[in-house]
């Protein structure tokens, strides 16, 4: 139920970009706030996650699936594998790459601290049918990959009032 409050009088009118902005941040500091007793933070636990779901990967598989950069992505894990929760090592299928996944021996903890996100997410999707979480996911996709493609271009643009500014490049 929404609040009836001045923060929430805003959201009709409010920009595309402003109300991910919100959701982004909402979402970050809910999820903090889960695994923090844990002493992680939100982008540990959507790592943690991930490989859950989809087992072992490379740094640039990891990184890509995360939309982040190799560098943020790395220092995630050597925090994670610090306190025992991945394990990094060596690629038998290529001897230069690594995979980084879940420590076994640490699978209770990680499951119970799975559970609580998952419970989270859930409270996060209530009154969403599928075709509205579907509709939003493609949506949201849409819109990661044009900021990508601005990103990445590097040009000058005009805004509306007809100044100038030049687009990040976005290192490869």
């Amino acid at each position: 139920m929404i609040k009836e409050d001045f923060a929430h009088s805003a959201l009709p009118e409010s920009s595309l970009s402003m109300l991910i902005a919100a959701a982004r941040r909402q979402v970050k500091h809910a999820v903090a706030s889960v695994v923090e007793p844990y002493g992680l933070n939100a982008y540990q636990c959507w790592m943690i996650l991930l490989l859950r779901d989809r087992g072992p990967m490379s740094l640039s598989e990891l990184a890509g699936r995360m939309w982040m950069d190799h560098p943020t992505t790395s220092r995630l894990v050597h925090a994670l594998e610090a306190i025992g929760l991945l394990q990094v090592q060596p690629d038998p299928n290529h001897g230069r790459k690594v995979l980084i996944g879940l420590n076994p021996k640490k699978t209770l903890l990680m499951e119970e601290i799975c559970g609580k996100v998952l419970e989270y997410r859930s409270c996060l999707e209530q009154g969403l049918s599928l075709e509205e979480k579907s509709v939003l996911h493609r949506a949201l996709a849409k819109v990661i990959l044009n900021l990508t493609d601005l990103l990445e271009d590097g040009t000058e643009r005009k805004d509306g009032e007809g100044r100038t500014y030049k687009t990040k490049v976005l290192a490869s």
